[in-house]
């Protein structure tokens, strides 16, 4: 180790940015989140993705387009590392330095602040890879791909770069409980796939030795091709000899997001619903139902009470997802901004410069894809509320530097505002697209009218439609 204020020289051999090439057209299509996801994964149609491929095999997607690999190069290079660095990122919540030994993953003892040259140093003398955690937080071209795709998906997605030495592993075989596309950034990166052992696997885990044979894919990635897999496919990937380095951008997504996660959530409201109407469902269990080791002659009844339940759904009753969607609302990112919405940030108009919306303005709702909505009842302190209200959750607070990674184990807290039942056509009128006169909206009386207008307004959620001529 070198002495305390000795200056250990490190050759930094990433390339100046000058030499980084940039498209003049992103070969992206940012229209629209269906947009994006059709570029992203072109020349293959989204139809035919979701319908062979999707949690179903790997799909590999071989380019020669240099202006998608010139793009890919600009996503995450050792610049961006660089300059990440000067940012204040530390080890563990930003950047692990690990390496594959013995079918391992080693992880150097690193703590604290990151720097730069010291990150370089493990990189070349100790043939470590590096593992940048959630990089969208420093790099907007991943922010701007990345919040589109978290619309297109409807859940969270997250992101990893791997920068990897020669002849060189970071991670042992392995299979992961994320939807996984590989985006090749710089040299080339081989990658083997092996049969899952867990079928769409909702955990993490190393592989044993034994489950690692033959592979069903042994693939060469090269700079702008992509490859996804499916959770659950076993895989571990290494940097050639003939490649100075391997730099790749991991991109995954349905961690949580399966059934099994949604009935979790929509049971306890749909339970707590059918239980005001079904007086089976309020009878008691049996005495020392708790305490008996064979529960099944409780199956019967199990069996006629979740039939009932089966039957209220088909029924059309009021479905209230909680939990999933506040959390997905609550910690997904921004909207990346665009000219215009800077500019209406910068003069404080929420998209409205003539302030907020009276009875005679012309409203349509915006940000549509980073809103949602949902029913709940009013939450109480000392008991729970009988009354249900709409609620209006939305994106356009929340930050973008603490995107999956939070020093604090407590969720954020979700942006939104409630209305009463009675709000729901009006609402639903803009949620379709629909410009509508304040004045027009099917309420009441005109007081609830602009109270939704406004209301919706400071959120930023509405924008001025000019009127026709």
């Amino acid at each position: 180790m070198p002495r305390r204020g000795r200056r250990v020289e490190v050759e930094d051999d990433s390339p100046p940015p000058s030499k980084l090439p940039h498209p003049s057209k992103p070969p992206l299509d940012f229209t629209s989140p269906q947009s994006l996801f059709e570029s992203f994964i072109a020349p293959m149609t989204s139809e035919e993705f979701f319908k062979s491929y999707w949690e179903k095999k790997p799909l590999l997607i071989q380019r020669s387009d240099p202006d998608i690999q010139s793009y890919y190069q600009s996503l995450f290079p050792m610049t961006d590392l660089k300059l990440a660095c000067g940012k204040g990122i530390r080890y563990g919540r930003d950047v692990n330095m690990c390496k594959c030994k013995n079918g391992k993953k080693i992880l150097l003892p690193r703590r604290g602040k990151a720097s730069y040259l010291e990150i370089l140093k493990d990189f070349r003398s100790s043939r470590a890879t590096i593992q940048f955690h959630q990089p969208q937080r420093f790099n907007d071209k991943l922010w701007q791909i990345m919040e589109k795709l978290e619309c297109f998906f409807g859940t969270l997605v997250g992101c990893n770069v791997y920068i990897t030495p020669s002849s060189s592993q970071g991670l042992p075989p392995h299979h992961d409980d994320v939807e996984v596309f590989i985006l090749q950034v710089e040299g080339e990166k081989h990658w083997r796939l092996y049969e899952p052992v867990v079928q769409l696997a909702r955990e993490y885990e190393v592989s044993p030795a034994d489950k690692v044979t033959t592979p069903t894919h042994d693939i060469l990635l090269k700079e702008g091709e992509m490859l996804y897999f499916p959770r659950g496919t076993i895989h571990q990937a290494d940097t050639p000899a003939s490649s100075p380095h391997s730099t790749h951008v991991t991109i995954s997504t349905y961690q949580n997001n399966s059934w099994v996660d949604y009935l979790q959530d929509l049971m306890p409201a749909l339970l707590q619903d059918a239980a005001k109407e079904n007086v089976a469902l309020r009878k008691g269990i049996p005495r020392q139902q708790l305490l008996c080791l064979d529960p099944s002659g409780a199956s019967g009844t199990l069996s006629g009470l979740l039939s009932d339940l089966s039957k209220r759904i088909e029924g059309k009753c009021q479905l209230r997802s909680c939990e999933m969607l506040r959390d997905f609302m609550g910690n997904r990112l921004p909207p990346y901004p665009d000219e215009d919405s800077s500019n209406q940030e910068k003069n404080g108009t929420n998209g409205n410069p003539d302030g907020p919306p009276n009875l005679n303005s012309t409203i349509k709702l915006q940000y549509k894809d980073y809103a949602a909505m949902t029913v709940d009842y009013v939450p109480e302190m000392l008991k729970p509320s009988e009354e249900l209200m709409i609620y209006v959750f939305h994106a356009l607070k929340n930050e973008r530097k603490t995107h999956m990674v939070s020093d604090n184990e407590e969720s954020p807290s979700v942006s939104g505002i409630r209305f009463p039942l009675s709000y729901m056509d009006a609402l639903k009128g803009l949620w379709e697209d629909k410009s509508v006169c304040v004045k027009d909206l099917p309420l009441e009386n005109d007081s609830d009218k602009e109270n939704l207008a406004i209301s919706l307004w400071a959120e930023g959620l509405l924008e001025s439609v000019p009127a026709e001529a």
